[in-house]
């Protein structure tokens, strides 16, 4: 899929790194920029988000530079609009980057994945910023898109692996009452009161003094699935009586309140490795792109450096770890749909 990775820390920088073919670039959100100046035989696009990932390290300010292969194409489509998308039959991964604000997240990745070729391994993340304001985030060498998605696809086969650590706190209630991304109703109360209740009774966390989202971040909601782990879900913000989520949450879902304990979020990092890379050998590995949620940083603190390492141990040494923490994760992990994960950590091996 990428010819090369490489790391700068000024837009400035730029011209020294970009030559003739195509870029994807992915910027931390507070590196200052406001164009990508215009090159001869040279194509960009590219993303913010809330933090990139480089060599283990996650920046606040930065860029990443990755070279598309020659065989690998990009295009930047309409959420709304899949039209213009059509896909090469001989591809074999994409990587996806999407508003990750946009209210039609779910609605595009199940019309997406009828479009792509059967036994596509597909990774992304939701783009935008930890202002958690929807803003144009995604661009190219003319102008920025709301609600838009690149696309990157590559004849080249990826690994993939999903886990997220968290662990049912009080539950299973029923979404008695959600539209699009805004849960309203847990059985038939309001969403927030029986948020509130539960976590205030765990850990003594006051609402009245703490910001919501420094609390909902510690406390994800969980989709239980039969047979299958929760899809999680994060709530942002409230009014006092809905919970605003990071992704579609459909009435009468069956929901837990989830509870995270540091050590097991790690390992979970750890177990995604695992299977992301347990049918490529040593000698095949190429890099280690990681999609992993910026409030699975903000939870660790100073041990998210742990969860990086952890992931490490499942490869060889010297392994190159560089992506994104996003807002949403995508992937299509047991080839039966594609999912749109919060808090959780996708793994791919290139």
């Amino acid at each position: 899929m990428f010819e090369s990775i490489s790391f700068i820390k000024r837009v400035e920088d730029l011209p020294r790194v970009l030559k003739k073919g195509s870029y994807l670039l992915l910027i931390a959100e507070e590196t200052p920029f406001l164009e990508i100046q215009k090159m001869a035989d040279v194509e960009v696009c590219g993303a913010i988000f809330p933090r990139v990932i480089f060599n283990g390290k996650s920046f606040a300010e930065g860029i990443i530079v990755a070279k598309l292969l020659p065989t690998t194409t990009m295009q930047i489509i309409d959420i709304s609009d899949l039209s213009r998308f059509d896909p090469p039959q001989n591809i074999c991964s994409i990587f996806a980057i999407l508003d990750g604000f946009s209210a039609r997240i779910d609605e595009f990745l199940e019309e997406f994945y009828s479009l792509i070729p059967k036994n596509t391994k597909l990774i992304g993340g939701g783009a935008g910023k930890s202002n958690l304001i929807q803003e144009p985030v995604i661009f190219d060498m003319q102008r920025y898109y709301l609600n838009n998605a690149i696309i990157l696809s590559s004849v080249s086969t990826i690994g993939l692996g999903v886990k997220h650590g968290w662990k049912p706190l009080v539950g299973p209630f029923i979404a008695t009452n959600s539209h699009d991304n805004i849960l309203e109703k847990i059985n038939f109360k309001d969403a927030f009161d029986v948020y509130k209740e539960a976590i205030e009774k765990d850990g003594g966390l006051d609402f009245a003094t703490t910001p919501f989202f420094q609390i909902s971040q510690r406390y994800p909601l969980g989709i239980v699935r039969y047979k299958k782990d929760f899809i999680v879900r994060e709530p942002v913000t409230t009014n006092g009586k809905n919970i605003v989520l990071v992704g579609k949450l459909d009435s009468n879902s069956v929901l837990s309140i989830l509870k995270g304990e540091k050590g097991e979020i790690i390992s979970a990092a750890h177990d995604a490795a695992l299977l992301s890379r347990c049918e490529i050998p040593d000698e095949s590995i190429q890099s280690v792109l990681l999609v992993d949620c910026i409030s699975r940083f903000l939870f660790l603190d100073k041990d998210f450096s742990k969860e990086i390492k952890a992931i490490a141990n499942a490869y060889p040494s010297k392994t190159m770890i560089w992506g994104i923490l996003s807002l949403g994760e995508i992937a299509n992990a047991d080839q039966e749909c594609i999912e749109f994960y919060n808090n959780t950590c996708v793994v791919g091996t290139l």
